[in-house]
């Protein structure tokens, strides 16, 4: 006998809608950075992390992005291989790495950009700049009403700074 399952409207979920445009975010962010720039999401991850946080540990990056830090080990080996980043021991603690990203980043990291612009420029195509700022605003107020009630971190409290359009 089946269980009555409630019925949940998808589509007017704002975190299934929230959920499903990241993915796409991610998914197309991906397929730029590797078609121009030869890296994967999870690489720019990485490397907007080290750029933000300089000297991070592994389970910093790891915990900065929301992987498990054994996700994480493939990754920073590749870019350790390409010649992206550097694993120094920590000063105070021989058993830990600090992570820190090679001159070969500089030379890519227009190139990120401009994809990450890309993207942005593609995925705001007919939406006016109030209609984005509301939306940011109302992503933000989601954010912190979730993160306050079930005392979790906040990933959209970030500075807020104005939209740049290509």
């Amino acid at each position: 006998m089946p269980i009555d399952m409630a019925k949940y409207d998808f589509e007017t979920s704002a975190g299934f809608v929230v959920n499903s445009t990241a993915k796409v975010f991610q998914k197309t962010l991906d397929l730029e950075l590797r078609k121009n720039v030869g890296v994967t999401i999870s690489q720019w991850r990485v490397v907007v992390t080290l750029i933000q946080h300089p000297g991070s540990t592994q389970k910093e990056i790891a915990d900065r992005i929301v992987v498990e830090a054994a996700t994480l080990v493939p990754v920073i080996d590749k870019m350790e291989k390409e010649g992206l980043l550097k694993r120094k021991p920590d000063s105070n603690d021989r058993r830990v790495n600090r992570i820190y990203l090679t001159s070969k980043v500089d030379s890519l990291w227009n190139s990120m950009i401009q994809c990450a612009l890309h993207i942005r420029k593609v995925s705001t195509k007919d939406i006016s700049e109030n209609q984005l700022v509301t939306t940011l605003e109302t992503l933000r107020k989601m954010s912190k009403n979730l993160s306050e009630y079930f005392e979790v971190d906040d990933m959209a409290a970030m500075p807020r700074k104005k939209i740049l359009r290509e």
